[in-house]
């Protein structure tokens, strides 16, 4: 049985094999620069500027969070980390650049095209097919039968192709390193929300208590007032303190719904089920006493934005040999067979063969310095590459930096509130004493009341900012992303 498409004859598989061995021996170079990652040590101090025992040299922690110790929030990082639209966003990005990056190796292979055809044709007796033959054809209308195959394999001589895989391959480090910075960035903003809703529920819960404490207050001054034993003035005086306190209650409540909000939009949770979740008070999450910081030659291992730079500089430089590997000349083996016949029946007949195979070589002479400048481009985009790095490192140091000064101050700080709310505290138990036994009244006891409600809600904001500046040492420490949910 004759088959319908024959295999290449002897000859042509000769010069296939010839063009081969050549491509082989010609494919083993790559112009332009070979990319080497840069030695970021020797932009990072050997240790960080602060010194405080509470900052550990060990390897910092991924999930920092954890040791907040708040298991609720734990669960809110969880869930936006699994659900997050914005981070559904960055994976998708990560599939496309994979996806090019497939595209892109496809022309390392051959490719091969299987097509068949049948058209009614009509030749011109005026064109050029027939108007110089010295006879005319019994017909000029017919039908054409035609099923071919062609393959076509371009060989990688200067290195073309193989540069623009290595800049897929590090344009999908690139977007992965990109997801994985959205990953770190979700987590802080979702422990940032957390505390800010904690710190508002518990500063307004004081804020209510002291407002009750001045509308008492105001109401013995009232008393005192019609009895003669007090004057306007201290009427006025408790009447201001009463608008003050009144103040303080609206922004907290704003506060305290807008971290909430947050919370939804981050974690894709429902409002209503976020807020049941979110009612029962807890505290605001304490900090370790001891965090680890690591040190910062391995902060810039850590860090994505770091990683996505360099990845961005591996990318820059194979542009520079792509563009630099388009100014030579591009070698092709291609090759076509197949069966043509005017009549169905003769279609599988030895006569109605075709086929060529042979390679083709294009070398670039002039193209109005369309390639050179293209090189040139990609030189400046590697320029532009190389000190967007070097820039990104110093942020980093600097973030780093800047977080960990924050947070050794801020702890200072918070002690301190805390060994004065603990004085008034005080205070307050011997004022109330002092009343039971008839040496104080009880504007003495609401005025000790509220400067403990000042001193308390003084404290938990500093508690709040502490664990914030916590959350952001955390983040500019690179941690959050490496273990998937």
């Amino acid at each position: 049985m004759t088959s319908p498409i024959p295999a290449l004859p002897l000859a042509p598989r000769r010069a296939v094999v010839v063009a081969a061995l050549a491509a082989a021996a010609l494919g083993g170079c790559a112009v332009g620069p070979d990319y080497r990652e840069p030695d970021a040590r020797a932009l990072a101090p050997v240790a960080y500027p602060v010194a405080d025992p509470a900052l550990s040299s060990a390897e910092p922690t991924d999930r920092w969070w954890h040791a907040l110790g708040d298991p609720l929030l734990d669960d809110l990082v969880e869930r936006a980390l699994a659900g997050n639209p914005d981070l559904a966003s960055a994976e998708a990005r990560v599939q496309q650049a994979r996806a090019n990056a497939r595209v892109v190796g496809a022309a390392f292979y051959p490719s091969a095209n299987l097509d068949g055809r049948v058209g009614r044709d009509k030749l011109s007796l005026n064109g050029e097919n027939l108007a110089l033959i010295p006879f005319r054809p019994s017909t000029v209308e017919f039908t054409d039968y035609r099923v071919g195959f062609d393959a076509a394999w371009e060989i990688d001589l200067a290195g073309r192709t193989r540069r623009q895989v290595e800049a897929a391959v590090a344009r999908l480090g690139s977007s992965t390193e990109g997801r994985n910075d959205a990953r770190l960035v979700v987590a802080a903003d979702v422990a940032d929300a957390y505390v800010d809703y904690r710190a508002a529920a518990e500063r307004l819960a004081l804020a209510r208590r002291t407002l009750a404490s001045v509308d008492e207050t105001l109401r013995l001054v009232r008393l005192e007032v019609g009895a003669g034993v007090a004057g306007d003035a201290d009427l006025h005086r408790a009447e201001a303190d009463r608008l003050s306190a009144a103040s303080a209650v609206p922004p907290l409540e704003a506060a305290l719904q807008s971290a909430e909000f947050r919370l939804a939009a981050l974690t894709g949770e429902p409002l209503d089920a976020l807020a049941t979740r979110l009612e029962p008070p807890r505290p605001i999450p304490a900090v370790p006493a001891t965090t680890a910081v690591g040190l910062p030659s391995e902060l810039l291992r850590r860090r994505p934005d770091v990683r996505r730079a360099e990845r961005d500089l591996a990318a820059a430089t194979a542009d520079v040999g792509s563009a630099v590997a388009a100014q030579f000349p591009r070698l092709s083996l291609v090759g076509t067979l197949g069966l043509d016949s005017v009549r169905f029946g003769d279609l599988a007949s030895a006569a109605s063969r075709y086929w060529n195979v042979g390679p083709q070589l294009a070398l670039p002479l002039f193209a109005g310095g369309q390639l050179r400048a293209q090189a040139d481009a990609a030189r400046a985009g590697l320029d532009a590459a190389l000190a967007s790095y070097r820039a990104t490192v110093l942020r980093a140091l600097a973030d780093t930096e800047s977080s960990l000064i924050r947070f050794a101050s801020e702890r200072n700080r918070e002690a301190s509130l805390a060994a004065a709310a603990v004085s008034l505290d005080s205070n307050l138990a011997l004022e109330r004493q002092r009343f039971a036994a008839g040496d104080a009244s009880m504007i003495d006891v609401l005025a000790a009341e509220r400067a403990a409600n000042l001193a308390s809600d003084q404290r938990a904001a500093s508690d709040a900012l502490l664990a914030q500046d916590y959350i952001a040492l955390g983040k500019a420490l690179g941690g959050g992303w490496q273990t998937e949910p």
